[in-house]
């Protein structure tokens, strides 16, 4: 059964349809005027639009499934999605959009941490045939540190190593005639403070991933041992075994004074740099063994 609403619906449009029919009767002018200004046609648009909005709202609307509403749900959240930068950004010279800080400092020079303590832990030293690329990878180590929170200096210019050759251009005819060759070491050193073993060996293991191709690198590490280190070794397994090797070997050395190494290690501990942390009784001892290697 129709509506009410529907059945005027179709009325209206039934009688908008024999006014479109007279029209044709009148002439091609009057035809055109009237399809230029919209007359004819206005009417039956407007109530084929009512009826296809009556019609659609008898009729019930299929439900989606869950699937669909939630990939609908996944849309509207993706278009509401408003991502943000955590770095500062800033607009570069001559440059329409933003770049990032950490791109920016590219442009600089590395960033490094204060030295608090003074305590050195490793030298590096970078050496290659092209300045170009010793001095890339050095800023590249810099950057490194820096991010990782190592103090480091440098990169201090190293000696360039010189080397040349002579020969002969031919071994025949052109015996006499000499050529010569030269090549050029150039060498980089930077120096870590006041960190730990373990993220320096981080650190290098990152700059062995990355290295460059031409450049070698050479690494003295540095390691701090308690002052009691005799009482550390007898804690160990086979400790006191070593202790006590270790001290009849140095009572052999302090026996023998034609020594030569009891010799050394007597004038490396008369050093001001070693007396100044002995007691008073450890130097008369120094003393006393300095007089009789003397007779």
């Amino acid at each position: 059964m129709y509506t009410p609403a529907f059945r005027s619906a179709i009325a209206r449009v039934a009688a908008a349809r024999p006014m479109i029919q007279t029209q044709r009767l009148f002439s091609v002018s009057q035809i055109t005027n009237e399809k230029s200004s919209g007359k004819g046609s206005s009417d039956l648009d407007r109530a084929l639009e009512e009826l296809a909005e009556l019609k659609l709202a008898s009729q019930e609307l299929p439900k989606a499934d869950e699937e669909t509403l939630a990939t609908a749900r996944l849309i509207d959240t993706f278009s509401q999605y408003n991502p943000k930068t955590v770095t500062e950004e800033v607009v570069a010279p001559d440059a329409k959009s933003p770049i990032p800080i950490n791109a920016e400092l590219n442009y600089y020079a590395p960033l490094k941490h204060e030295i608090k303590y003074g305590d050195l832990k490793a030298e590096v030293v970078f050496k290659c045939f092209d300045p170009v690329n010793v001095e890339f990878f050095c800023d590249f180590a810099l950057r490194a540190a820096y991010y990782l929170g190592l103090p480091a200096t440098g990169p201090k210019p190293i000696p360039t190593k010189r080397e040349r050759w002579t020969v002969i251009r031919a071994p025949f005819v052109h015996a006499k005639s000499k050529e010569n060759f030269e090549r050029k070491t150039h060498g980089r050193m930077i120096k870590i403070w006041d960190s730990d073993n373990e993220v320096v060996d981080l650190w290098l293991s990152y700059l062995k991933k990355n290295s460059v191709w031409g450049v070698g690198v050479k690494v003295n590490m540095y390691t701090q041992e308690p002052l009691k280190l005799a009482d550390k070794m007898a804690r160990l397994e086979g400790g006191e075994q070593s202790l006590s090797d270790l001290k009849s070997s140095i009572e052999t050395l302090s026996n023998d004074a034609a020594n030569p190494v009891s010799q050394k290690v007597l004038e490396l501990l008369k050093d001001p740099v070693f007396t100044r942390h002995m007691s008073e009784g450890e130097k008369d001892q120094i003393d006393s063994q300095s007089k009789t290697i003397k007779k």
